[in-house]
């Protein structure tokens, strides 16, 4: 789960765009972790590695009150789509296109708490500086957000 600051919660209920951009910059931080994290996929090129996640966006609390959320399942690794040739003895719509798309799958290894912790800070800042870039928040008033003892953003596994 990733919740944001109360103060910011206002802005995601109201603007589409500081929702779209907060569980894109989320989930961004996530796969660079995770392209990082896979050894086995070094050699790919990073254009072709995608994360595999779900994420759902609840507008309310246990409580029914108003309180913007993200609920995210992520996939421990990255898939490569890759091109396979398609076996001559298959149907003719399988051979109208002689490349088919495979995926090969690399897992993650080496998440430890201490990643969990850089990933969270680093999303941290990047929403931060988001909400400064939309006018939301003042600069100073970030710096102070960042400092919060868990930034005013949490997770949860």
């Amino acid at each position: 789960m990733l919740s944001v600051p109360k103060r910011l919660r206002y802005y995601l209920q109201r603007d589409k765009g500081a929702l779209n951009a907060a569980l894109r910059i989320f989930l961004r931080v996530v796969q660079q972790r995770l392209l990082s994290a896979c050894p086995s996929a070094a050699q790919c090129d990073p254009a072709s590695l995608h994360l595999g996640a779900v994420a759902f966006i609840h507008r309310f609390g246990s409580s029914l009150n108003t309180h913007v959320h993200f609920h995210v399942c992520v996939i421990d690794g990255v898939f490569e789509a890759v091109a396979r040739p398609i076996a001559q003895s298959v149907d003719a719509a399988a051979q109208a296109n002689p490349q088919a798309q495979s995926v090969i799958f690399y897992a993650a290894t080496g998440i430890e708490e201490a990643v969990i912790a850089t990933v969270q800070a680093d999303m941290r800042k990047r929403i931060l500086r988001a909400f400064v870039a939309r006018g939301h928040i003042e600069a100073c008033d970030a710096k102070d957000m960042a400092a919060y003892a868990h930034g005013g953003t949490s997770k949860s596994k």
